[in-house]
């Protein structure tokens, strides 16, 4: 005799939120009232009508359960005001640490190409020359702008690491400057001939 296996279906894991909910008892609230409002003044007629709005009564009262059993399926609706309060808190907490921790990467880089620029151009691996020098405003405002000038080539690459000597560092720089003087001129270019195009018209 042969068996026969049935493969167990994995069951799909969908998540209920509240755009599934299926809560539409304004139709029927407003059918009961027009229902109430009518005043017939035959008895068979009335007797009617009062069969029929507790017939929709009932039919209401069956929405409001099926309403209340699909909000208690939504993620998150057993918890209390005070849980909910307090996971909240705790999103925000970690939102925050994550914006710090990006501020805190970005100044080690600008750091790391700031000493990239002076090594590079001080010709001088003195650890000392290089701190001194790391203090003028001018050389970190430089810095500042080819930190731009780096990300903004590593946007355009995909590439996001740091130079691995200072000879690479200088000829990705002027890579970079060179890249960025051609797009601006490209965007000028094109700035002109639409503007020309705007005066034949």
């Amino acid at each position: 005799m042969e068996v026969v296996e049935l493969a167990e279906e994995t069951p799909v894991n969908t998540q209920f939120t509240v755009a599934d909910l299926d809560i539409e008892i304004l139709p029927i609230i407003y059918e009961i009232i027009r229902s109430v409002e009518k005043d017939p003044h035959d008895t068979s007629q009335k007797v009617k009508e009062s069969a029929d709005t507790s017939q929709k009564i009932l039919e209401l009262q069956k929405k409001l359960d099926s309403a209340r059993a699909q909000i208690k399926r939504l993620p998150g609706i057993e918890y209390s005001k005070e849980e909910q309060l307090q996971k909240l808190e705790t999103l925000r907490k970690q939102l925050r640490l994550k914006k710090e921790l990006l501020l805190k990467y970005r100044n080690i880089q600008f750091n790391m190409v700031f000493r990239f620029i002076l090594q590079y151009f001080a010709n001088t691996s003195s650890e000392k020359l290089i701190s001194k020098m790391a203090d003028s405003k001018p050389l970190r405002q430089a810095a500042r702008m080819v930190v731009y000038v780096l990300n903004r080539t590593s946007s355009l690459s995909g590439s996001h690491t740091l130079p691995s000597n200072t000879k690479e560092f200088g000829s990705q720089v002027v890579g970079a400057a060179k890249k960025l003087s051609e797009d601006l001129l490209r965007k000028q270019k094109l700035a002109q001939e639409e503007a020309k195009r705007q005066q034949r018209k």
